[in-house]
């Protein structure tokens, strides 16, 4: 009987410190979030400075963290922003993370066969394989899918520009956070877009 209410009475007192020990750890876990929640809001407040200087400062201190967190939030506002600036820096962050760019025609209805012909061709659409890229001048080198030689392509403020050989294209960044404009392949052109997000 006694080994059963030292049994009881030592399960009661590991419980009980089990509990502090959660309650000490959710506490000090609540402050760490509080605190954290409040410099998000504050570097958010960065990006949205009247100082131009300011919000690409913050702008570009977010890209380059370590934080995960920091880098996505980044991201998102970057590319939704209505400042062509801070939305062509973060394409050219964004690159550093690409290894392929997937780009979709469009087959315009009034298609003859010829043109049916090449979409198929390309199965609607092409992907350029990453290889290289340089953020500071926007020049990344590429392999289209359809060929196994490669190509440069460059990224200039808003605009994608690429020539594969077969294939080159002209795109931009539009305010839906989408790449869109043409793909002229075999001397036939679509209407294209690349989704980076």
């Amino acid at each position: 009987m006694n080994n059963k209410i030292t049994l009881l009475v030592g399960s009661i007192l590991l419980a009980m410190t089990t509990l502090t020990v959660t309650q000490a750890m959710a506490e000090t876990m609540a402050e760490t979030i509080k605190k954290r929640a409040g410099a998000i809001a504050e570097i958010k407040g960065f990006l949205n400075d009247s100082d131009p200087n300011i919000r690409i400062a913050a702008l570009d201190s977010m890209l380059k963290s370590d934080d995960t967190a920091m880098r996505e939030m980044a991201y998102s506002m970057g590319l939704n922003s209505a400042d062509d600036t801070l939305r062509a820096i973060t394409l050219r962050n964004k690159f550093n993370s690409l290894n392929v760019l997937g780009i979709n025609f469009k087959l315009p209805e009034d298609a003859d066969e010829k043109i049916k012909s090449t979409f198929a061709k390309y199965g609607g659409g092409i992907v350029l394989n990453l290889r290289k890229y340089d953020e500071k001048n926007g020049r990344f080198e590429f392999k289209p899918n359809y060929i196994g030689v490669y190509y440069d392509g460059n990224i200039s403020g808003l605009m994608l520009q690429f020539d594969g050989g077969s294939c080159n294209g002209n795109l931009t960044f539009n305010e839906e956070s989408i790449y869109s404009g043409d793909v002229t392949c075999n001397g036939i052109t679509f209407p294209a877009t690349l989704n980076i997000i």
